[in-house]
C-alpha cells in the first residue's frame, strides 16, 4: 500500500494541425467559442470569455447583461509561446482574490513543423487552494474538467 498522495498538477499534451500562432490565438482570442457554456460561474451562461493580453491583464466572463465574473489574473503573456494564468475559482467555484490562494494555469505552444503545433498543459500548484484541494483536482481531472475542455479546444482548431 502507498502512502504518496497524488501528484498536484494536472498535464495534458494535445497536437494540433494548425501553425502555432494560429493555436495561441484560438485558444486566447476565442476561449468563449469552445469553452463549454456550461462551465461558467455567473447566474447566466456567459456569452464571452475574456484573456486580457498582457500581464496583470484579467481572466473573466461576461454575460448577455454584461455582467462580468472573474476567474483569474494573466501572469505570462507570450504570444504565441506561453500564456500562464491564475486560477482563483475554489472547489465550491467561487472567486477567491487572494493570489495565495490561486492555482496555475499554463499553456506553452510549441511549433513541430509549418502546419502542427504541440500544447503543453498544466493545472499546477492545486494545493494552495487549502482544504478540500484534492476534490478540486479530482473535478479539473475530469471528462467533464479539463479532459474535456481541451477536447473541445482541439475540435474547435480542426474545425477552423
Amino acid at each position: 500500500m502507498s502512502t504518496e498522495a497524488a501528484p498536484a498538477a494536472v498535464k495534458r499534451t494535445l497536437r494540433v494541425g494548425v501553425p502555432v500562432d494560429h493555436a495561441f490565438r484560438l485558444l486566447t482570442e476565442k476561449m468563449g467559442s469552445w469553452w463549454p457554456s456550461t462551465h461558467h460561474i455567473a447566474k447566466t451562461p456567459f456569452t464571452e470569455i475574456v484573456i486580457e493580453p498582457r500581464v496583470g491583464g484579467r481572466w473573466f466572463e461576461r454575460d448577455a447583461n454584461g455582467a462580468q465574473c472573474d476567474w483569474g489574473r494573466v501572469l505570462v503573456y507570450e504570444p504565441p509561446k506561453r500564456l500562464v494564468v491564475s486560477w482563483h475559482l475554489q472547489g465550491d467555484w467561487s472567486f477567491d482574490p487572494s493570489p495565495a490562494r490561486a492555482s496555475e494555469v499554463v499553456f506553452e505552444f510549441f511549433a513541430e513543423g509549418l502546419e502542427k503545433t504541440r500544447l503543453e498543459f498544466e493545472h499546477r500548484h492545486l494545493e494552495r487552494h487549502g482544504e478540500g484541494w484534492e476534490k478540486l483536482r479530482a473535478e479539473i481531472d475530469s471528462p467533464g474538467g479539463w479532459t474535456g475542455l481541451l477536447a473541445q479546444y482541439e475540435q474547435f482548431v480542426r474545425e477552423k
